[in-house]
């Protein structure tokens, strides 16, 4: 295999850092941090919501850095995104508004190859 065959099948720097940051967040999900369930609580959904919002963003996270994966996990990023981002734009968490689209928009960046 040439070096650049090997190169292209890397995951991109930024892919890779979008895909840490997913990573943490479904962590702290499936552990579950006291303050992610405390939040989850004040919506009205249960551990097992938590915990599949969680799964989601690792599994999607693991599949941002895989190029023929890429676009399934930015799909799954993008959706678990908007569930949560539709939900706090509902019930009034405008602190966590931003930084979640920020993770929307990161999410949405696994679409453009290179």
């Amino acid at each position: 295999m040439s070096s650049s065959n090997h190169a292209g099948s890397s995951p991109s720097l930024w892919n890779t850092l979008v895909g840490l940051a997913f990573a943490s967040a479904g962590i702290a999900k499936l552990i579950p941090l006291e303050s992610e369930e405390a939040l989850f609580r004040s919506w009205g959904w249960t551990r097992r919501d938590m915990q599949t919002i969680g799964a989601a963003e690792l599994l999607g996270a693991a599949m941002l850095v895989t190029r023929p994966t890429r676009m399934l996990g930015a799909a799954l990023l993008t959706s678990s995104s908007v569930c949560i981002l539709t939900t706090e734009l509902r019930h009034g968490n405008d602190a966590l508004v931003t930084p979640r689209m920020g993770l929307l928009a990161a999410a949405i960046s696994g679409f453009l190859g290179r």
